[in-house]
């Protein structure tokens, strides 16, 4: 019985990773599809505007919302903001709607800040709602997801690789010598 646990638990450790692995690398190419089909997408807070509820580098998991879903004040959302020539994303409190030239604003503040945001956020740049954070996992992620992550991976497969070749040239060295069964010279002393 001990052994089918064990046999479970490997098993099912080995697919959870492949999971998450194949969801890391999945946001890579298809990061808007799969959200559409989860529902969930995660965000790293890279400021502190957030703390100390989101420490920075915290790995936020956010639930997307439709454009007619109500969203309360005091509620934390992720949403998409225009700085300069970048779109970045942002995680703030929604404070309050706010009409101005026709246009309805969806005002945000930082946790712990009365002011609000200088950003004027549409409906339409708002992703979705917060629903928990992993400390520190989004420094991991960006990581994961850099340049020089890439470089890391083949390294490590060229590695696996050298390791693999030499131990299969080692166990066919071993399984040969054990055939021949070579003589050893003895001392004649």
């Amino acid at each position: 019985m001990k052994e089918k646990v064990r046999k479970f638990s490997k098993l099912a450790y080995w697919l959870i990773l492949g999971m998450i692995l194949m969801y890391i690398v999945g946001m890579q190419f298809y990061a808007q599809e799969i959200t559409d089909f989860i529902g969930y997408r995660f965000y790293a807070v890279m400021t502190d505007s957030m703390e100390p509820r989101i420490p920075t580098y915290s790995m936020v998991l956010t639930k997307t919302i439709d454009e007619n879903e109500s969203i309360a004040p005091g509620e934390i959302i992720t949403f998409k903001v225009q700085r300069g020539e970048q779109e970045i994303v942002l995680t703030h409190h929604f404070n309050k709607t706010q009409e101005e030239n026709g246009q309805l604003y969806y005002r945000t503040n930082a946790e712990g800040r009365d002011e609000l945001d200088l950003y004027y956020t549409k409906r339409s740049d708002i992703i979705g709602k917060y629903v928990w954070h992993i400390p520190l996992l989004g420094k991991f992620i960006m990581f994961i997801q850099s340049k020089f992550s890439w470089i890391l991976y083949c390294e490590f497969l060229l590695i696996w690789l050298i390791n693999k070749t030499i131990k299969a040239h080692w166990e066919e060295k071993g399984e040969l010598d054990d055939e021949v069964k070579i003589p050893r010279k003895l001392d004649n002393a």
